[in-house]
């Protein structure tokens, strides 16, 4: 190969192992959110008794918190004060217990520390005569998404992408070297 082809294969591996490098660093930061862990009460579940804080856990460290509490049934927003009680913590603190029966909706926004911003809520109901709430744990994260075989499926599917641009790359640097020279 000539000094050409050979500096124009190099970068062209070069450029290939980057982005080989990149694919499980562009993958964490798409799997990667600060959602929802565990909360008190829970999603769909139904309470009773001294309701007057709603606990928030998120499984990423959070910068800001901020959470409102609404009764479905009229739309009315809750009097409460959200407050972040740790760096994977929040509390909506309600200004009274709740009293009156019905579903209530938790709406919650969070920046974690990478900026990425999440917002969701969830519904849960109350009745005076349910039991007191419990802190419910979530579905674990590595559950909701693509199970095990799913990501590995995908893992290899890029490393064939990978092999086959590196020999597309290296067949058409030897098809450079065998082509005779332009002359200009």
């Amino acid at each position: 190969m000539t000094a050409g082809v050979q500096l124009s294969a190099r970068r062209l591996a070069i450029g290939a192992a980057v982005i080989a490098l990149a694919v499980p660093w562009v993958a964490s930061v798409v799997f990667a959110h600060s959602g929802l862990v565990a909360a008190s009460p829970g999603p769909g579940e139904t309470v009773g008794g001294d309701v007057s804080v709603v606990q928030l856990f998120y499984g990423d460290i959070i910068v800001t918190f901020d959470a409102t509490i609404t009764r479905q049934a009229d739309g009315e927003l809750l009097e409460a004060e959200a407050v972040m009680t740790s760096e994977i913590t929040g509390e909506l603190r309600l200004a009274e217990p709740l009293f009156e029966p019905g579903e209530y909706a938790v709406r919650h926004t969070v920046l974690s520390i990478d900026n990425d911003v999440v917002e969701a809520a969830y519904l849960f109901s109350y009745e005076s005569g349910a039991p007191e709430p419990i802190l419910v744990f979530l579905p674990d994260a590595a559950d909701s998404g693509l199970p095990w075989w799913g990501l590995a499926l995908v893992g290899v599917g890029a490393l064939i992408v990978i092999v086959l641009a590196v020999r597309l790359i290296l067949a058409v640097c030897r098809a450079r070297a065998a082509a005779p020279p332009k002359v200009t």
